[in-house]
């Protein structure tokens, strides 16, 4: 039996890294959301550590744990890029996770994270959201010409992340990986996340696409549809 979160983290932190600035939980465990299959998810700001981005993957007392590391130094080119990519991770755990550790540099820094939290991601252009329509409109077009069910539910998976992150973009929100992401998407708007699961479960479990391009072709109609023909780089 795995002994709770947040005693493993403590005991790591104060053991390997006792000089650091702030360590914080974050993912399923720093929410208390945790199940057999969850990690813990730590970012640690330590003056010690020589480059401004590290990661590694330990184990500890029977979790898997994913530590990223983070100096003064270098932290904020770090923020940015997340920032430039509208996925920034590290400031969600840091802004939003349970502290394990901390001193007063390093809340410095919790509240930086927080400050670009709530800022929110750049604004896409008008340029930028015809891109993304005419790259979500060429993958509804390989999903409607797929043939095989492996190519099938490739296709699908590529659209409904683009359609996703698009979505979320387009109203200036960040967006996340995996099945962060639909939790982004269900926070955002419940009603098209839940057409979106429905969507999935008819083309998974009956061989359907009609419920998934219909969805598709709807959600672009208030940026100006799906869109081909005319579209330049």
């Amino acid at each position: 039996m795995r002994k709770e979160p947040m005693e493993v983290a403590e005991r790591l932190i104060r053991r390997e890294y006792p000089d650091c600035l702030i360590a914080v939980l974050g993912g399923s465990a720093g929410r208390g959301e945790h199940n057999e299959f969850s990690d813990l998810d730590i970012v640690v700001v330590d003056d010690e550590v020589t480059d401004s981005y590290e990661r590694k993957t330990i184990e500890a007392e029977g979790w898997v744990v994913e530590l990223f590391f983070l100096n003064r130094s270098g932290y904020r080119e770090i923020f940015d890029e997340g920032v430039m990519a509208a996925n920034p991770t590290l400031q969600r755990i840091l802004a939003e996770g349970t502290i394990i550790v901390s001193t007063p540099a390093g809340m410095e820094v919790r509240e930086e994270a927080r400050t670009d939290l709530e800022y929110g991601p750049l604004p896409l252009t008008s340029y930028d959201l015809d891109a993304g329509r005419y790259m979500i409109t060429e993958h509804m077009m390989d999903f409607k010409g797929a043939d095989k069910s492996g190519e099938v539910w490739f296709a699908a998976q590529k659209l409904t992340t683009q359609l996703s992150e698009f979505l979320l973009r387009a109203n200036n929100r960040w967006i996340g990986e995996g099945k962060a992401l639909f939790r982004m998407l269900a926070a955002f708007d419940a009603k098209t996340a839940d057409d979106l699961e429905y969507a999935l479960e008819m083309l998974y479990r009956h061989d359907r696409r009609k419920e998934l391009l219909e969805l598709a072709t709807r959600l672009l109609e208030p940026y100006g549809g799906p869109y081909l023909v005319g579209y330049e780089e």
